[in-house]
Order: structure tokens, then sequence, then C-alpha cells
């Protein structure tokens, strides 16, 4: 970008005329400029309009901030520079200036499936508020908001006193909120699973994830609360955690936010603070324990995507399930990204702004991700 095309660009947003993806293109070169030690073009006459330009429309930076800070702020940032805005990590940043035409994909939503113990499978995307099921003593109900809530009544056993399990799955492109009998709270993210009983008998709650899960546990000092997912296990008592265990991911990993937990795999255990996130490498069974980056770890249920450093491989699998498509990995260059791109935007706009910021293009090709 020369420099009156940059001087054009600011006047443009000055008078309130620029779109979206000028106000983007704007922001990316400015801090492209800055990243590689350059300096920002700038006019003596129109300094203070340059620099006033960049206070209202450069977003703060989301992962700076304090957790309980995070929401506001990303959505303050998101306001401000009208959507999007993202910050790519190479030597030499450069714009990208045509778009393929892509088809149109939309974001995912509020979609789950409900498998009661009796086999019977309820698409809790059809069900309108109000009563869904019950089971025994147990009442299953939709709010208005279109969370799932169990009502526990006393311990819901089956014929032989074994407890009755049920099991909430997420489509690619879906998520969903969950009330446990206990009050925990808990948001599934997208192709993820949490098996559960109807209500918490004995001396534990248990549950099993597979997926990603966000859990508020309502505490209970005689009754810890149990996340078990296929590598590792999650032993608290009252807390704010995030967990991550795909499949197609090569790390486990649990945030903490509040509270205090204990991450189990094998021999190896991990006790967290807030702020701290344990990784478990399931091919080598490796457990470490570190700094998290909480704000990019549960960003997700908050309707963001958040990348701190991100590798576009990372990236890619995230957009491609929560916008239920393929992606093509053979050809995607080694670039980092850090930034906010909103959950709630179609599939064309997020790979615009990773296009804008990386210079690289994307086509969709039946339903997959490549790189052109």
């Amino acid at each position: 970008m020369h420099k009156e095309e940059f001087k054009a660009l600011s006047a443009k947003i000055a008078d309130g005329n620029a779109t979206d993806e000028e106000i983007v293109r704007f922001n990316a070169y400015y801090d492209a400029l800055l990243a590689s030690g350059g300096e920002v073009p700038a006019w003596p006459e129109e300094k203070a309009l340059l620099e006033s330009i960049r206070r209202k429309t450069a977003p703060a930076r989301v992962l700076r901030f304090s957790w309980p800070k995070v929401a506001a702020a990303a959505a303050v940032a998101l306001a401000i520079s009208a959507g999007i805005w993202m910050f790519v990590r190479k030597d030499a940043p450069s714009i990208a200036k045509a778009r393929p035409e892509r088809p149109l994909i939309q974001p995912g939503g509020n979609s789950a499936f409900l498998t009661l113990a009796d086999g019977r499978r309820i698409s809790l995307d059809d069900v309108q508020p109000g009563d869904v099921a019950s089971q025994g003593n147990i009442r299953i109900t939709k709010t208005d908001k279109g969370e799932v809530v169990y009502e526990a009544r006393p311990a819901a056993d089956g014929p032989e006193g074994k407890p009755v399990w049920n099991e909430l799955t997420t489509p690619r492109g879906g998520q969903f909120r969950l009330l446990l009998p206990d009050g925990t709270k808990v948001w599934l993210n997208a192709a993820s699973a949490l098996r559960f009983p109807a209500a918490f008998a004995g001396n534990e709650r248990r549950v099993e994830l597979s997926g990603e899960g966000y859990f508020e546990v309502a505490p209970d000092k005689s009754k810890p609360f149990i996340v078990q997912s296929p590598a590792q296990q999650v032993k608290v008592l009252g807390t704010h955690f995030n967990i991550q265990a795909y499949a197609d991911e090569p790390l486990a990993k649990t945030s903490l936010l509040e509270g205090r937990v204990e991450v189990t795999a094998g021999n190896s255990s991990a006790t967290l603070a807030p702020g701290q996130q344990s990784s478990l490498n399931a091919q080598t069974g490796e457990l470490k324990s570190g700094p998290a980056d909480v704000a990019a770890a549960a960003a997700w249920k908050n309707g963001f995507f958040v990348f701190n450093d991100t590798y576009l491989s990372d990236v890619i699998r995230q957009l491609s399930r929560w916008y239920d498509v393929k992606a093509d990995y053979t050809r995607l260059p080694r670039i980092r990204y850090t930034g906010t791109i909103p959950r709630n935007v179609p599939l064309d706009k997020a790979l615009t702004m990773l296009e804008i910021t990386g210079n690289v293009q994307f086509e969709i090709n039946q339903n997959t991700i490549h790189v052109k």
C-alpha cells in the first residue's frame, strides 16, 4: 500500500465512509509496518488526524486483559473495529488484494441431541421451551434461552440401583448449554459429547467428556466433580475451567479460570491454580502445566475465536468444526495469527480476514477449505 492510498483510506475512515474491510486493511497495514520495524507513514499537517483514527479504530489486544474483562473488552474491540481484527506474525506481512468467489456458509448455532437412558434420542433444535422429557422423578426442561435444565429430586436410579445416564451431543456447527442436577453449568462446543447421570448419587459427581466443554461447577465439598475424558481425568470441588479434548487435536488442554483442579493422566498429575493450563500429549502421554491463555481457551462460549500466536492449521481446525466444513491441510503455510474473530460471521468473511492479514488465499470446493 502506497502513502497516497494509505492517506486516502485514512480520510475515508475519518469521514465515516469506510467499509468494514477497509477499516481492517487500515489496521492490518498499520500493525504490519510496526511489526516489521518500519515507520507508519504520516504527514505533518495531518499527523493528529492519523493518530486519532488509529485510537478510534485499532482494537485493544484482548489477550492482555484479565479474564473478568475479556467479554466486555472483546465486545468493545468488535464494535470499534467493525467486526474483526487480526494480526499475522511473519517477517514481511503484506495484504491480499484479490479474493476468490466462495459459497455463503453461515456460522453454527445452538444445536444438540439428547439421548436418554431408554434410548430415546431427542433433537433439541425442534423442541419448544418447556418440558422435554421425564425419567422417573427427574424433570428435563428447555428454557427460553435454549438451555436444557435437569431438575433432580430423589436420586435417579435404574432397576438395579444403578445411575441413569444421559448424553448430550453437539454436531459440527453446533453448541449447547446444559444445567446439571447439582446446579453445575456446562457449555458444549461443536462436535462434542457429555455423558452424565440424570442425578448425582454416591460420594462423587462424575461426567464423561469428548470434544470441548466449559464448566462452572457448583461447590460441594462432600462430592468432588470429576470430568473423565479419553486420556485424562480432572477433579474439582467448585470452579470454572475449560477442557479441550478433541480426537483430532495433538494436545488435550485444561485451562483454569477460578478455583483449583487436579489433572491426572496415567501416572502423571498436575494441580492447577487460576491462570494455569495443563497440556497432555495424546501420543507420548506427557503431561505439562504452565501459564494459561484463558482468553483464547474459553472465548468460544462468549461468541469469539481468540487466537494468540496460533498456527494457521489450528485456526482452520477451529473454523472447520464451527462451520461444519472439511479442510485440506496439505498446503497450509506455517504462519501464526493473533487476534479476534466473532463466531457469528459467515465463513467467507472469516477467511477474508485471514487473507488480508496473512497474504494467503482460500477457496472452498466440495465443502472443503483449500489454500489457493
